[in-house]
């Protein structure tokens, strides 16, 4: 089981609000890097601009998840992997970083992880899946 405090880790909200409190010309794009729906594997890239005029991203974050391993991603795992990817990529960027660069939501992942029995939906079976 995990063993850290998930009040000490600020969700990817906050640090959204921050990012357009300080850059409100700014942008956040995200792009699918892939998804592979038989594994349900998914990775997520976020590009956060500056100013809207930037050729190129001052900051980027990816992140992935795998359909079904926890509650939130039996139906919703591609908006947690945008989420975690966006807040790595303001992280990126000193937002809300006095505990270290992951999110609330990435240390959720953390916590599913390493208990997965409890989480999977297999009846506390741990089932494996290989992902490409």
């Amino acid at each position: 089981m995990a063993n850290f405090d998930l009040s000490k880790y600020n969700p990817v909200h906050s640090r959204i609000a921050e990012f357009y409190e300080k850059y409100p010309q700014g942008r956040i794009v995200t792009e699918m890097v892939h998804l592979n729906e038989e594994t349900g594997f998914v990775c997520i890239k976020a590009n956060v601009f500056r100013q809207p005029d930037d050729a190129e991203p001052s900051a980027t974050g990816h992140a992935f998840e795998i359909r079904g391993q926890g509650y939130v991603n039996t139906t919703s795992f591609v908006e947690n992997c945008e989420t975690s990817a966006v807040g790595r990529g303001l992280a990126i960027l000193g937002f809300s970083i006095e505990n270290g660069i992951a999110s609330r939501e990435e240390m959720q992942k953390v916590e599913r992880m390493t208990n997965p029995a409890s989480h999977n939906g297999n009846n506390g079976r741990l089932v494996t899946r290989s992902v490409s």
